[in-house]
């Protein structure tokens, strides 16, 4: 993974991407992929937790693909931070910073509601951390 993907956020949690979604294991989550000609979107229970993929409904999901995982939990706290997360074929979301993971960034996404966005550090994704006291 490159290292040059994530500017300006605070030193990332113990925690992977794939200890992540083991935590969300049986919970209902929606994942948004690229499709055209818009975004894929397939809400259902995670499961199958892999190094490689995951499974939400019956769509299998390659982490190292282009997408991001919106979950039911609300969120009691974020960080000073806003986030910029860019990626390849589904664009910019904004947002607040839960926490930065090792292969991950968290996010509630605004404008919306205040429920996390999972967003992965890979090849097709970059993020910008900008502190809000600045």
């Amino acid at each position: 993974m490159r290292k040059n993907n994530i500017h300006g956020c605070p030193a990332p949690q113990n925690i992977t991407l794939v200890q992540r979604l083991q935590l969300l294991d049986g919970r209902t989550v929606t994942v948004f992929q690229p499709g055209f000609p818009k975004l894929t979107k397939t809400t259902g229970k995670l499961s199958n937790v892999t190094k490689s993929s995951f499974t939400v409904g019956s769509t299998v999901v390659a982490i190292q693909t282009s997408f991001y995982i919106v979950t039911n939990e609300r969120v009691k706290r974020t960080q000073p931070f806003d986030v910029t997360a860019t990626a390849e074929d589904i664009g910019e979301l904004d947002g607040m910073l839960i926490r930065v993971g090792r292969g991950f960034v968290e996010f509630v996404q605004t404008p919306g509601r205040r429920v996390p966005t999972i967003f992965p550090l890979n090849l097709f994704t970059q993020v910008t951390c900008e502190s809000e006291e600045e």
